[in-house]
């Protein structure tokens, strides 16, 4: 943990835990947040997939909040996890301006992508819908997002027990 991130253990979920990080919105910081993500995946009971799954997922929601949506600004990052009806929900909370993912039109994949501006494929979005089982949006109270990210636990394949 670096000095400005806070791990807040809360009260647990109906299935277990709960967990919360929080981080300066800063690239530098995803390591952080991908690590953070894994471990919860794993004492979660989740297969080795379902937490790479959910790793990729996150990393790109945090970082598409961290470079789009605060756009250098100073801001922070909370990363929720929870264990809920045997499903591991991952939630990435900022203060950055709305934006919902969820009504982002699905990109044409029938030819290669064309970067729509500097520094992406257009892809992230797509990434999320493809890596979770559920992806939810809602406006946070007081401004910004929550995403809400949905992966099954899957059962640890046995070269994983």
């Amino acid at each position: 943990m670096t000095p400005e991130s806070t791990p807040d253990l809360t009260e647990p979920e109906p299935d277990g835990e709960r967990r919360r990080l929080r981080v300066p919105a800063g690239v530098d910081q995803l390591a952080e947040v991908r690590s953070f993500v894994r471990t919860a995946g794993a004492d979660f009971g989740g297969s080795q997939r379902a937490a790479d799954d959910l790793v990729q997922a996150v990393d790109e929601a945090a970082c598409n909040v961290m470079v789009h949506g605060y756009r250098g600004s100073p801001g922070e990052l909370e990363i929720e996890a929870a264990l809920r009806d045997g499903r591991i929900e991952i939630s990435v909370l900022d203060r950055g301006p709305t934006f919902d993912p969820t009504a982002a039109p699905s990109p044409d994949l029938t030819h290669a992508p064309v970067p729509p501006r500097p520094g992406g494929m257009g892809l992230g979005i797509h990434l999320l819908r493809t890596m979770a089982d559920e992806v939810r949006h809602h406006d946070r109270p007081g401004g910004g997002n929550v995403l809400t990210l949905v992966r099954s636990i899957d059962q640890p394949r046995e070269e994983e027990a």
